[in-house]
């Protein structure tokens, strides 16, 4: 574990000069969805927007949700400020959480290989936008053994490893900045957010204490979810950025005010009490329902779909901006793997509600565009085991995971002869292991 800091955490690749000072005209973020991209609504302003407003610049929202660095780099969204954008423009960037999500059974192994990847895709980025005389904040990752997505699933055993490959992360990342001198430099997030989260003088604005991990909830903690932080831990990061600029980017005229107290005290609701919030009921078809997320909580749920040992990838935000509501019962938030499930409606929501969204199908004798015929096979796993229950109302109340594995005659007949894994089975195998080892730590308890 890191020893937290108890003042605002910030990493300098190299003193400035004394008399470089640096004006800027506009603020571009870039990166996942801590810096941008929320359809919902509820868990900004962002940090960078923020300090736009602060710095009274421009500002360019270029960060969308479930970025990874290749998938940034494929999408073109840093050429697109490359191309539009120059001297004057000032990059605010954090990439990698999602590169390390994808591979964390490697990082439980202790096998932090995909980090050079990471290296070799921020390079791309940091020269493309370098080049265009455009100047770089780039975040470190936080201590990714507190992010509750991650700790929800492995156990605590495992946590350790997560720690050591965040280090690995920003120690390469600071030795990447050097390189770029002064037009690059690094916010230190890891220690900024270890500083949240283990420091209560720092989370307590006016005399109220922002909750910290693994409580989540909508307004009076750091986080919202088991990935994002919520407006008011945005606040409170965006004073940490700011005195990371102030410090890598300053000003002739003196140093960019941070958010006050009052400011901070304005993006959540110490009034409020969660044991006054009364439980929505969703009346009507729940495949058509709307709700708004800023007063409703969830939970993630993770299902894998297998045809013919092809894994089936389900597209991101199923259920928004439907034609009867922008916000549906289930939703497809946070990649092709996790449903955010309602908690707090009355309503029994069940697999098929999801798949009625979807407009996919899913019953005993079919799933998606294929019919079980004579020979086939179609099974469906919840939380490791067989489900013997009524396809027509497969229930998902405090399900981790659900796994659809539909097998052909054909490939039953014949499989691969190579012998090799197929697509998505190695990650069902990671998935199985994981969550064995949650039903066991939880038994021992």
């Amino acid at each position: 574990m890191l020893v937290s800091s108890l003042t605002t955490a910030v990493t300098a690749q190299e003193d400035s000069d004394e008399d470089e000072y640096f004006d800027f005209h506009t603020i571009a973020s870039l990166g996942d969805s801590t810096l941008g991209s929320d359809p919902t609504g509820y868990r900004g302003p962002f940090a960078s927007v923020h300090a736009a407003n602060l710095m009274e610049l421009d500002y360019y929202e270029g960060a969308v949700g479930g970025d990874r660095s290749w998938t940034l780099i494929e999408a073109g969204r840093h050429t697109t400020i490359a191309d539009n954008y120059s001297e004057g423009t000032l990059v605010t960037i954090m990439i990698g959480a999602w590169d390390f999500i994808d591979s964390d059974a490697q990082i439980v192994k202790g096998d932090y290989s995909f980090i050079s990847n990471l290296e070799e895709n921020m390079t791309i980025i940091l020269d493309t936008l370098t080049e265009s005389n455009i100047d770089v904040l780039v975040w470190t990752l936080p201590n990714m053994s507190f992010l509750p997505f991650l700790t929800q699933i492995f156990p605590t055993e495992k946590h350790e490893f997560f720690t050591e490959a965040s280090i690995q992360w920003a120690d390469t990342l600071n030795r990447l900045a050097d390189s770029y001198g002064d037009n690059v430099q690094v916010f230190d997030l890891l220690n900024a957010s270890d500083d949240l989260l283990q420091n209560q003088e720092a989370r307590t604005i006016s005399g109220n204490e922002v909750v910290a991990p693994p409580v989540m909830c909508d307004k009076n903690c750091i986080m919202i979810d088991s990935l994002h932080p919520t407006s008011v831990g945005q606040g409170l990061l965006a004073n940490y950025m700011m005195e990371a600029i102030n410090e890598k980017f300053p000003k002739s005229t003196g140093d960019y005010p941070l958010l006050s107290q009052d400011e901070l005290l304005s993006l959540a609701d110490f009034n409020s009490s969660s044991e006054e919030a009364v439980k929505l009921t969703i009346e009507g078809d729940l495949t058509q329902a709307c709700f708004d997320w800023t007063s409703t909580g969830y939970r993630d749920m993770y299902i894998t779909i297998s045809i013919d040992g092809e894994d089936v990838e389900i597209p991101s935000y199923v259920g928004f901006n439907t034609e009867q509501c922008s916000q549906s019962t289930h939703v497809m938030y946070t990649g092709s793997r996790v449903i955010n499930v309602v908690t707090d409606i009355t309503n029994n929501l069940t697999l098929n509600h999801f798949f009625s969204i979807w407009g996919k199908n899913l019953s005993s004798t079919q799933i998606m565009d294929h019919e079980v015929e004579e020979g086939d096979s179609l099974e469906l796993i919840v939380d490791l085991v067989e489900y013997e229950g009524d396809w027509e109302n497969i229930p998902v109340e405090g399900v981790i995971s659900i796994e659809i594995i539909y097998t052909s005659a054909r490939v039953a007949e014949y499989p691969s002869e190579d012998g090799e894994s197929v697509p998505g089975f190695s990650a069902i195998i990671a998935l199985a292991s994981i969550l064995g080892a949650i039903v066991v730590s939880r038994r021992e308890e």
